[in-house]
């Protein structure tokens, strides 16, 4: 087995970097301490340096709100002071990114207006949040505004026929049992408006799912999900229309909804290379899909695919459920997950902000999410493929223990997000890849603390467990 290699120098356009400061996979035996008892410059003046060490900061939050009298314990007045410059210095950097947002979703919403119908808006220093929202936006576009009914969401080919069949006839089948078991007769099947919404809990049937997906490795499993490929009926001559009507790029109707999607982010990150939105800084970031209007696809596969694969898959592996809870054991279809987030990534042989293809690899890292999926969006490329250096926590971690070769354009792969994982050089061309990252917010991480979490540990004794002493 070959361990992962983290090359030091990955931070910058072309790199594999993952957006986090430096840290090293193998830990830092160096304990030499010097002449006042300090480890080096690293502590300061004082062992005791919240600002410097994390861990420091960790101890004195739980022991603010385990101990109603715990600054008493620190030596003098200076520890106190040294702590709350360390919470105030965290306070003004949350306060900094709140301002930096804001500025950043004005400018995305005045981008996608931009894009969109070419109309220009001003941006206001003080706007309500409300007005972030960029999703009204694509509401007349006849491709990518949101599907409400099942039939829409068919003749738009957003799913591939075998997706939608496993949805739909999981979704119908539950519904007619439901009629069945209780007098309490449901009136209409689901609508997608409603799973969009997150207003109707899908559970997909495991008979469906077992021809539907192939499992990679342990952990890891892939299904075909979006379209894929160069439309040839005359089904949608009627948006083509719609588009020329509306001064919009008719050549997008003829895309499947990959194409689709990548070209729309491709010539958003191109227009936000202008003078006018140079600020924004896109093309050096993932595009996340909330911000520019399109939570609406996030908020599908979450709610109709992630959410009950998730059940079947991770319950037990990533516990999501303890064998303890029986309220989570005896529910058909619990929802084990409660946030998500979508965004799309672009990889490239030759890197390059304006189309929104900032890095050649990605280094072996864990996300910062409980289960991920990842959409091969194409287009043509050679390379890229997803490799695997085991789950954390466990005997493997570390080791490359398997990769997907070149994922399908339109296939999905569902991993833990704490299976380590890489994206190998791209050789050739431009690889986009659809991510989703779930967390379970009212669960798993609502009794562990963020060390146990990384690293797997499901701990009754952890800190942030009810049971702790």
């Amino acid at each position: 087995m070959t361990s992962m290699n983290v090359d030091a120098d990955i931070n910058v356009i072309g790199g594999g970097g993952i957006n986090e400061k430096p840290r090293l996979y193998k830990p830092n035996n160096d304990n030499s301490i010097n002449s006042d008892g300090d480890k080096g410059d690293y502590f300061g003046s004082s062992i005791w340096n919240p600002s410097k060490n994390v861990s420091h900061m960790l101890h004195a939050i739980v022991g603010i709100d385990r101990y109603p009298n715990y600054l008493n314990r620190l030596n003098d007045l200076s520890d106190i002071d040294s702590l709350e410059e360390a919470l105030e210095a965290r306070l003004s950097d949350v306060r900094r990114q709140r301002s930096e947002i804001i500025q950043r979703r004005a400018g995305m919403k005045q981008l996608v207006r931009r894009y969109i119908s070419n109309e220009r808006v001003e941006l206001y220093a003080e706007i309500d949040n409300n007005d972030f929202d960029c999703s009204e936006l694509w509401r007349d576009h006849p491709l990518l505004s949101p599907p409400t009914t099942w039939d829409e969401l068919r003749n738009k080919e957003v799913l591939l026929d075998q997706a939608f069949k496993v949805a739909f006839r999981s979704i119908a089948s539950t519904r007619n049992m439901r009629q069945t078991k209780s007098n309490k007769q449901m009136d209409v099947m689901p609508t997608v408006e409603d799973i969009i919404n997150g207003n109707a809990q899908v559970q997909l049937d495991p008979s469906l799912l077992e021809d539907y997906m192939n499992q990679e490795m342990f952990d890891v499993y892939s299904f075909p999900l979006f379209t894929n490929e160069v439309r040839s009926s005359y089904d949608f001559l009627s948006l083509i229309i719609e588009y020329l009507l509306r001064s919009i790029d008719a050549r997008k109707s003829c895309f499947q909804f990959c194409d689709l999607l990548r070209q729309t982010l491709v010539e958003l990150s191109t227009l936000a290379k202008s003078d006018e939105f140079a600020h924004l800084q896109l093309g050096r970031r993932p595009i996340d899909l909330d911000t520019i209007g399109l939570g609406w696809i996030t908020d599908l596969m979450f709610y109709m695919f992630i959410q009950p694969m998730t059940f079947h898959l991770f319950a037990k592996t990533e516990q999501l459920v303890v064998d303890d809870d029986k309220t989570v054991l005896e529910s058909a279809a619990p929802i084990l997950l409660d946030w998500r987030q979508g965004y799309v990534a672009g990889y490239s042989s030759n890197p390059n902000e304006s189309k929104g293809a900032q890095r050649q690899l990605l280094v072996p890292h864990t996300d910062d999410s409980e289960v991920t999926l990842n959409c091969c969006l194409g287009d043509a490329f050679e390379g890229g493929s997803v490799e695997f250096y085991g789950l954390r926590g466990t005997p493997e971690e570390g080791q490359l223990i398997g990769k997907v070769d070149r994922p399908n354009v339109g296939t999905a792969i569902i991993h833990s997000g704490r299976h380590l994982h890489a994206v190998s050089d791209v050789l050739s061309g431009d690889r986009y890849a659809l991510i989703i990252w779930s967390r379970s917010w009212g669960k798993l991480r609502a009794n562990t603390c963020p060390c146990c979490w990384l690293n797997r540990r499901h701990d009754l004794s952890c800190i942030c467990n009810k049971r702790w002493n």
